[in-house]
């Protein structure tokens, strides 16, 4: 390498070269990369799949149709998150014992957890089903001749998330172990299957109801499918719930708090598409839905990316590790803030003539300044991945809990004064105020990677 007259530079580098040469050569790197693929194998399934497909369900079911469906997954979506709001939990403790070599403390885990998640998917499964009726008639502006299809739709909604609240239990166990291969394989057949189903079923003139249930047999197809991946890979295992006292207190006190930064994303993720069906219609709710179809993969490719973060840094961190957790955040952090301006760059730029090839001049003209500001914003909460799943894995779940909560809050309240004199654009910039409430990680970041480390064996290398 030829210096540059500058020592800081030369020995920057110098630094990086070396860095990257010890990356090349390490298994545990390879490990984490492939890790990386997988997450994003797995998010990229839905997306792409709907995107391709959208526009021949749109002209088959119809805007208001397909707005019923978007509505639905909505509430799926949305309610799921928090019937499955333990799984932080799971990955937590269950590669913080795997760490530990203890496969009883994996095992108490994996049952608590299972016993939280089924009375969480149950409760809100039962509400869920006794709501439908009342959200259609009084809460959405659902036409008259959709209102029996729509409450038929939610309630299988309602039982797809009870069997979906186990199957996150075991999608948990397996990425704890940093296993991401076996869960991800099924959930992008699991995503696949019920696009395809939907075309199908479009094609020969059926609805909302019978893609529904399509969704209802492909998920509990792939639940026990994944059970038996899990005991695959931790080994003996019963997968039962259980009332054991002491893992249950374990798994709640940090459960909890993750639950909590699930009702934060329900506000961010959701919150906003009910709120446009509620006050602007079932077409505007398709508009909305497609152009974040186009935009969320900035944020979700980016989570599921650097996913393995989280249980990576948590493991390292139990067992005694000092410098390496650091240089893994740093390494990632660089990482995403590079992957998050690459995808959202040209969807700012060169949204409109993409939505024109996509789904026509008419949809373009009505949808790409909301392409644009969502890519913003989904831009700025893609960069804050790391440090979320950072100090998780650190133990911080707490601190997480409440930044996300208050960004989560700032974005419902911005996107309810706004729709009104912006429409569809004000649901868009809404979205805006929660990624700098979250930027609020990487200060906590800071404060604990700069604070003396207290006593602890030698680290390791990044990557051996």
């Amino acid at each position: 390498m030829a210096t540059l007259g500058l020592p800081w530079v030369n020995k920057f580098w110098q630094s990086t070269e070396k860095g990257f040469h010890t990356l090349r050569v390490s298994r545990n790197f390879r490990h984490s990369a492939k890790n990386a693929l997988y997450g994003m194998a797995e998010y990229v399934a839905q997306p792409l799949s709907m995107l391709a497909a959208a526009p021949f369900l749109v002209h088959r079911l119809g805007l208001d149709q397909y707005g019923i469906w978007m509505l639905v997954s909505a509430i799926l979506g949305s309610v799921g998150i928090l019937s499955t709001g333990f799984g932080d939990a799971t990955v937590k403790y269950v590669s913080a014992y795997r760490g530990q070599k203890n496969h009883d403390g994996v095992e108490r885990t994996i049952r608590a957890t299972l016993t939280i998640n089924m009375l969480l998917g149950g409760t809100f499964g039962s509400l869920v089903w006794v709501a439908a009726p009342y959200s259609v008639d009084y809460i959405f502006k659902i036409a008259p001749a959709f209102r029996v299809a729509s409450i038929q739709a939610i309630r299988i909604s309602a039982i797809i998330l009870v069997v979906r609240s186990v199957e996150s239990v075991f999608v948990g166990s397996l990425r704890a172990f940093e296993r991401y291969g076996p869960p991800v394989r099924l959930n992008v057949f699991l995503r696949s299957i019920v696009v395809v189903s939907a075309v199908v079923l479009a094609a020969i003139g059926r609805g909302v109801v019978a893609i529904m249930v399509a969704t209802l047999f492909w998920s509990a197809l792939v639940v026990v499918l994944q059970a038996v991946a899990a005991r695959r890979v931790v080994g003996r295992l019963k997968p039962l719930p259980s009332l054991a006292s002491q893992p249950l207190a374990e798994v709640f006190g940090f459960g909890c708090f993750s639950w909590l930064q699930a009702l934060a994303v329900v506000a961010f993720s959701y919150a906003d598409r009910f709120l446009v069906g509620a006050m602007l219609g079932t077409a505007p709710v398709a508009i909305y839905v497609l152009c974040i179809q186009a935009t969320q993969p900035i944020h979700g490719l980016a989570s599921a990316a650097f996913n393995f973060v989280f249980p990576h840094i948590s493991s390292r961190h139990e067992a005694g590790e000092v410098h390496g957790p650091r240089r893994v955040f740093r390494l990632a952090l660089l990482s995403s803030v590079g992957f998050s301006l690459a995808l959202a760059t040209p969807l700012v730029l060169f949204g409109k003539p993409l939505l024109t090839l996509w789904m026509g001049r008419e949809f373009a003209t009505q949808a790409h300044v909301v392409l644009a500001v969502l890519a913003v914003a989904y831009m700025i909460l893609a960069i804050n991945i790391v440090p979320h799943y950072t100090l998780l894995a650190v133990g911080s779940v707490r601190f997480v809990s409440i930044v996300n909560i208050l960004g989560g809050v700032l974005s419902l309240a911005a996107v309810v004064l706004l729709i009104p004199p912006l429409g569809l654009v004000g649901a868009a910039v809404g979205r805006l105020f929660y990624g700098p409430a979250v930027a609020l990680n990487f200060l906590k970041i800071k404060l604990k990677f700069t604070r003396p480390p207290l006593p602890r064996k030698e680290s390791i290398p990044l990557w051996e």
